[in-house]
């Protein structure tokens, strides 16, 4: 790793001067995103010891709510779905008589 941080201080060196230019705009934004993206790390971890979590017990019964609901629903619309087919189905038949 200090061999590699050796050659890129070597590099700065040898890079033309820029005394007097100012850095694109574009670039100051690109060198901030690491930045940015470790506070924005650093506040997602903080605002993870404010959340209040339910015990398993709590998550265990509301899965199995939600997984009984769609069995029912699902039930429901096939039935539905199979009655309007048939439905339509006599309506077609009846139209080509």
């Amino acid at each position: 790793m200090e061999v590699q941080e050796k050659k890129v201080a070597q590099l700065a060196k040898a890079m033309p001067s820029d005394e007097g230019r100012a850095r694109p705009a574009w670039l100051d934004r690109l060198l901030e995103r690491p930045q940015q993206f470790g506070k924005f790390l650093h506040d997602v971890r903080g605002e993870m010891g404010h959340v209040t979590w339910p015990p398993p017990s709590e998550v265990r019964s509301t899965t199995l709510i939600v997984i009984v609901t769609i069995f029912f629903f699902g039930l429901f619309f096939f039935i539905v779905d199979m009655g309007v087919s048939k439905v339509v189905e006599l309506i077609l038949k009846h139209g080509r008589s």
